[in-house]
């Protein structure tokens, strides 16, 4: 917990945090403004579901995969660069203990950001106005599945943050995030249950009818027919197995 407490410190004089934070919150008022300048008698934006999942799409489609990578490779390698991990190690903390921190931090930001575009969700459903399914239902469906992508995208990079561990600087860990997220581009029906992040979109479809219409749009029409327990225990499973090594490899670094 001191760990986690004094990673959160950093975040303060951390500039690219400060950049993600403003272009989340640029995310928002794009729906915001998609809200209030789209009539609601057109099929885009006729209800509640249309707004929280356009936002939520914008935020979790590439955005925050990538926002985890660069961050997750920042705080890895920043230890390297500063030559604060030796005297990080000095105190009784093992490598495990400072991986699942650091993961902890990233799950942490992930869920900030999620929260935060959730409430401007709301914020803009009641400014723009007309909607007949602003409630307390449909606001729980939204909260669940902002809390779903926070808590679960950040599990899906864990082999992004594997070649954090691994890596002594920021272009192989970047640039593989970046081609970690091609194939669901492309083709994420298929992959569902076998990529991580596909997994994660096969889980959403679950949480409300609005989330499923979602899914159905970013995989070109196409919604897998695959339980949800299946995807969840594929990206668990690769989690634990990309975690065991990121610790494993930090156990096996001398500095």
């Amino acid at each position: 917990m001191t760990i986690i407490a004094t990673e959160i410190q950093k975040w303060k004089r951390n500039k690219i945090v400060w950049c993600i934070l403003a272009l989340t919150l640029l995310f928002g008022i794009f729906a915001i403004e998609r809200a209030c300048s789209i009539s609601r008698s057109s099929p885009y934006m006729d209800s509640f579901g249309d707004l929280y999942t356009l936002a939520f799409k914008n935020l979790s489609s590439l955005f925050l995969p990538i926002v985890i990578g660069m961050f997750a490779t920042t705080l890895f390698f920043d230890e390297h660069k500063n030559d604060t991990l030796k005297g990080l190690l000095i105190i009784p903390v093992t490598k495990a203990q400072l991986y699942f921190s650091k993961v902890a931090v990233v799950i942490l930001m992930s869920v900030g950001l999620c929260l935060i575009t959730f409430l401007l969700c709301v914020v803009g459903g009641l400014i723009a106005g007309g909607f007949p399914d602003l409630n307390a239902e449909t606001l729980m469906d939204a909260a669940l599945l902002y809390l779903a992508g926070g808590l679960l995208i950040p599990i899906a990079m864990l082999p992004i943050v594997f070649l954090a561990t691994l890596s002594k600087g920021y272009i192989l860990p970047i640039g593989m995030a970046l081609l970690y997220l091609v194939p669901v581009v492309i083709a994420p029906a298929y992959l569902t249950g076998i990529h991580p992040l596909a997994s994660v979109m096969g889980i959403y479809p679950h949480i409300s009818e609005a989330a499923a219409a979602m899914v159905e749009s970013l995989m070109q029409g196409i919604l897998p027919d695959i339980s949800p327990l299946v995807c969840i225990g594929s990206l668990f499973l690769i989690g634990a197995a990309f975690a065991t090594a990121s610790v494993v490899t930090l156990k096996k670094q001398s500095y």
